[in-house]
């Protein structure tokens, strides 16, 4: 059993690797579970099993859930309408800092990013006027399919330009509250590495990956692939 296990960006309403996420989801046992934002995608527009079985395992699992809005949550123009049975009873976190057994960690999604400086607003508001012109009126089919198209090509490129910016200004939030390092999504990239001394942990994805960071019984934090460890 592990101390503590980090997931996000699963996108369930979208992913077609959500079925594997949530046999993990199940399958693995942990005293903390830190749901780091993006578990749903901004296209998932209403009840469907996949999001009654996630809600399901969650709410039922033997162990203390720390559930984080990310982007895709916050954008989502359901999760306050069709979705909003689901987050009944469930505490939602914009960050929070867990004291480990070896490291004092900052936990945050890591799309607060975006409204550092005037740059980093000016390119989420421009991304997100070109999602919603390129989604609107769209079905949910037509929408995937767009994405991965166009949209899909772009974000990268995006994500690629800021990246640096990122890693650094997620070190600074774990440094300004004090703690060891930071544990975030957000850029679907599983990565360690210090910076200016400060340990910092990307937790992956689960459209690609299937990665997640858990901290085991001796305070060590291990980056991980589903299946490879269970």
């Amino acid at each position: 059993m592990y101390s503590a296990l980090f997931v996000s960006d699963a996108h369930i309403g979208s992913s077609k690797r959500a079925d594997e996420f949530l046999d993990f989801l199940d399958e693995v046992k942990t005293k903390k579970l830190f749901l780091v934002g993006d578990l749903i995608d901004v296209v998932c527009d209403g009840p469907d099993e996949q999001l009654d079985r996630f809600f399901d395992i969650i709410k039922n699992k033997d162990c203390e859930v720390f559930y984080f809005f990310g982007n895709h949550e916050k954008e989502n123009p359901h999760i306050n309408g069709s979705l909003a049975h689901y987050f009944k009873d469930i505490k939602i976190y914009d960050s929070y800092i867990y004291i480990g057994l070896k490291y004092k960690l900052f936990i945050e999604h890591g799309d607060s990013f975006h409204n550092k400086d005037i740059f980093n607003r000016l390119l989420k508001f421009s991304l997100k006027k070109f999602k919603r012109v390129l989604f609107k009126n769209k079905s949910k089919k037509e929408q995937l399919a767009k994405k991965k198209g166009i949209y899909y090509k772009i974000k990268p490129i995006i994500r690629n330009m800021l990246y640096d910016s990122f890693v650094n200004y997620m070190a600074s939030r774990a440094k300004k509250n004090n703690c060891d390092g930071v544990i975030c999504g957000h850029l679907h990239c599983l990565e360690q590495k210090k910076i200016n001394n400060i340990l910092y942990i990307n937790c992956g994805d689960w459209l690609r990956l299937n990665s997640f960071v858990a901290e085991n019984s001796s305070g060590n934090l291990e980056l991980t692939r589903f299946k490879k460890t269970f």
